[in-house]
């Protein structure tokens, strides 16, 4: 029996986990796999593989230690962040990037293997019982600036009063304290990653903010990908990942301009939206050509 322990931090939104744990239970049974939120005080020598979602590693305990790098820092000063990281941290036995960017900017010029493994999206995205009861949904990080509140002041006072917000996630406290008496703005908070294909079901259609500066701009939006797998219109700001995404997927989705003064219902609703086929996304797929696991057959 190989023993692998995947270390993450408790408020950390990791759907990646549950998809690798199914994955290695199909193919790689002699694997037992622990997470570190799991166990009272893990000691990494323990295990045959120790898995980092970085993060920092200065360490490196363990006898074979991978370090995924499934985002870039976030800002202020984000390319310094990543510099440091690449730094400090200990050299593993892998690595793993959530995409070709990511990789080139965190700057790594040894020659530890690496593999990239972009997002995936769970099956039961893909077998939703659509039951809308809110026009919109906004899924996932609410901390990204001014541009959320841009949005969610349409709702409030602006041209789309008239229609209801669904909010999923950890709200800041500014932006509870401005909305929570807003009757057609719903703050949902943080619901089990289980629960969400069922929730993104009761929308109309999903909304995708990003602010258009790095590395957001840069990086997978996982709601997008899973309101395409639900077959949700998808409204978002404009910017360098989602045009990609929308050109190499074929889809069409409504941009809103850096004012909002493009959004109000009746635009949304007369737009020829194009909802992608994402079904090469599924994270047994994307697991399976990433290779990240290919070691165990070594």
């Amino acid at each position: 029996m190989t023993s692998l322990l995947f270390v993450r931090k408790p408020q950390v939104y990791l759907p990646e986990i549950k998809a690798y744990k199914d994955f290695l239970a199909s193919r790689y049974p002699f694997v037992k796999v622990s997470e570190s939120l799991e166990l009272e005080e893990p000691c990494f020598d323990d295990f045959d593989i120790v898995w980092h979602f970085m993060g920092f590693d200065k360490e490196g305990k363990g006898r074979y230690v991978v370090h995924e790098y499934n985002s870039l820092s976030a800002p202020p000063v984000a390319k310094l962040k990543n510099r440091i990281k690449g730094a400090v941290n200990k050299r593993p036995d892998r690595r793993i990037f959530l995409n070709a960017r990511v990789q080139q900017d965190f700057g790594f010029k040894d020659n530890v293997p690496a593999h990239l493994r972009d997002m995936g999206i769970d099956e039961g995205f893909f077998n939703i019982t659509k039951k809308p009861v809110y026009d919109f949904i906004l899924a996932g990080g609410l901390n990204r600036g001014a541009v959320i509140t841009k949005v969610l002041d349409c709702f409030a006072s602006g041209a789309l009063q008239d229609a209801s917000i669904l909010l999923v996630g950890d709200a800041p406290p500014e932006i509870e304290a401005k909305y929570k008496s807003v009757d057609n703005i719903i703050l949902k908070g943080r619901i089990a990653y289980q629960d969400m294909p069922s929730i993104i079901g009761q929308a109309r259609y999903g909304l995708n903010i990003q602010p258009d500066i790095y590395p957001f701009n840069v990086q997978t939006s996982t709601k997008l990908i899973e309101y395409c797998a639900a077959g949700l219109p998808v409204v978002t700001t404009d910017y360098l990942w989602m045009r990609d995404f929308e050109a190499v997927r074929g889809g069409s989705f409504f941009k809103l301009s850096t004012r909002m003064d493009n959004l109000s219902l009746e635009a949304v609703q007369n737009f020829d939206f194009k909802t992608p086929d994402v079904t090469m996304l599924k994270w047994n797929h994307i697991i399976a050509e990433s290779g990240i696991f290919s070691f165990l057959d070594e």
